[in-house]
C-alpha cells in the first residue's frame, strides 16, 4: 500500500521525537487517520496538521509518552515548513489526474 509523503514525514518525525518505534509510529498515525476518515495513501498537510492538533496528543499520552502536548505543538509548525519548502508533495488523487488529462472524473464512491 503506498503512503503519501506527508505520512511519511509525521511518522517518521513522530518516530524521531519520541520513544515509539516505527511500527508504532506507523501505525499510531494510521489509526488517527483512520478516526478522521482519511487515507495513508492520499492525506495532504492540511488535513494531517488537524491531526496532530487535535487528535495526537491524546493518542500519545495513552501511549505513555511524557509532554505529548509539546511534541504536537513542535510537530506542527514543523510539518507547515516541510510542506511550504515543497517537500511534501500530496499524492493525486484519481479526481486530480482524470481533471489533468481533460477526461471525465470517474463515479463517486459509494459509502
Amino acid at each position: 500500500m503506498a503512503v503519501s509523503p506527508v505520512f511519511e514525514w509525521v511518522s517518521a518525525e513522530l518516530e524521531r521525537r519520541t520513544p515509539l518505534s516505527r511500527l508504532e509510529a506507523r501505525g499510531t498515525i494510521r489509526l488517527l487517520l483512520k478516526q478522521r476518515g482519511l487515507e495513508p495513501g492520499s492525506v495532504n498537510a492540511a488535513q494531517m496538521d488537524v491531526v496532530i492538533r487535535r487528535l495526537l496528543p491524546p493518542a500519545l499520552e495513552v501511549r505513555g509518552i511524557e509532554d505529548a502536548e509539546s511534541v504536537s505543538n513542535e510537530l506542527a509548525p514543523a510539518l507547515a515548513r516541510a510542506a511550504a519548502e515543497h517537500r511534501l508533495e500530496s499524492a493525486e488523487s484519481a479526481y486530480d489526474v482524470f481533471e489533468r488529462l481533460g477526461g471525465r472524473p470517474p463515479p463517486e464512491k459509494r459509502k
